[in-house]
């Protein structure tokens, strides 16, 4: 199971909306056969591992990180019809698959025909592995990581909101591979004012060319029309405003062909931002990073739509007058604070990246 689950991260970021999937086929104690889903729309996991193990499956046992799929209607065909017919005798898998279409069924299918099923092997790993997949197949709504970089202080930026240079060239690099993993990425107008960032993947490889579309939550529209985000030369961008944003820099922007969503704003003023990812999920997005500023951040959390933080901290120090990753969050006491689970720290160049999930009840 651990070399399946190997198998399947290595087409992490290219998969969308399907999961990552790595099988392995043993027959007298030996591998005759594995795979993984390279791409949607390409072979799944089972099938490659399959052909690979061609008369070798007859009497073998497949292991697999998710459960295979029984369900018609998609790219590809069932992947039980593809295992019965092989003679595999054993399926291990780690768990099932969320998606309603099969949750279940596979496992179900497979027994009818006589194939043993043992599931729950390393469970946990393979949970965490399809993490995105999971969230957007049980909710519909995007699996969203928030990452921001800050001064071992906790500052974002300085006074003036400048922040460029924050990080060590290693961490950006890191986070080039994250864009590169997200079918979005998110920030707010501050970000777009104050930075003019591309918001593209520069700095890692990239063979397919992808670029993540860019979400621009800017409810007034108060970002510059010459900002680079605005350019789509390179990657796509979505403006999302509310009904009281500057209709004349709407028409300008819709004479560029980037996509407008109108949400609904909170008392407020500030876009609802569950009705966005909402409406995200519908759009089929699946993996969304948010990169800040710290209206947006404050407006994720206090939403409670964080699934995953990625902080990177920098040896340098700011100070008070800097600006802190998030606004009033109306904690009245210690006991009402974000707390947080299975958080992990690494270095990366100078830098030290902490990962962790909101514990929620």
């Amino acid at each position: 199971m651990a070399q399946a689950l190997q198998l399947a991260v290595k087409a992490k970021g290219r998969t969308w909306p399907n999961p990552m999937v790595g099988a392995i086929v043993v027959k007298d104690g030996r591998v005759v056969g594995q795979g993984y889903h390279q791409k949607a729309g390409m072979k799944h996991a089972e099938v490659e591992a399959l052909e690979q193990a061609e008369n070798m499956a007859a009497g073998a046992t497949l292991y697999v990180n998710l459960e295979p799929c029984c369900h018609s209607g998609k790219r590809t065909p069932p992947c039980t019809q593809a295992i019965i017919k092989s003679g595999i005798i054993k399926v291990v898998q780690a768990m099932n698959d969320p998606n309603p279409r099969v949750s279940g069924l596979g496992v179900e299918e497979l027994k009818k025909a006589g194939i043993e099923v043992i599931g729950n092997v390393m469970e946990k790993e393979a949970q965490g592995l399809n993490e995105v997949y999971r969230k957007y197949m049980t909710t519909g709504y995007p699996f969203t990581t928030l990452k921001m970089a800050l001064s071992l202080d906790g500052r974002i930026a300085a006074h003036s909101g400048e922040s460029r240079g924050l990080s060590s060239e290693e961490s950006l690099k890191l986070v080039h591979k994250m864009r590169l993993e997200s079918e979005a990425i998110m920030v707010g107008s501050g970000t777009v004012i104050k930075d003019d960032p591309e918001l593209t993947v520069r700095l890692v490889d990239n063979p397919d060319k992808k670029q993540p579309t860019r979400f621009i939550v800017d409810s007034t529209l108060k970002s510059p029309l010459q900002s680079k985000v605005f350019d789509q030369a390179i990657a796509k961008t979505v403006v999302i405003i509310t009904d009281r944003a500057d209709q004349a820099k709407k028409s300008e922007l819709e004479k560029k062909e980037i996509d407008i969503w109108t949400i609904r704003a909170l008392p407020d003023g500030m876009v609802d931002i569950k009705e966005l990812l909402r409406q995200m999920g519908l759009h089929e997005y699946c993996n969304l990073l948010v990169e800040g500023g710290s209206g947006l951040a404050t407006s994720f959390l206090k939403a409670g739509l964080v699934d995953k933080l990625s902080f990177f901290y920098t040896p340098a120090i700011i100070g008070g007058d800097g600006i802190p990753p998030f606004g009033q969050l109306g904690l009245k006491n210690i006991a009402q604070a974000f707390k947080l689970r299975d958080m992990k720290a690494r270095p990366v160049g100078d830098d030290i990246l902490i990962e962790a999930y909101p514990a929620r009840d």
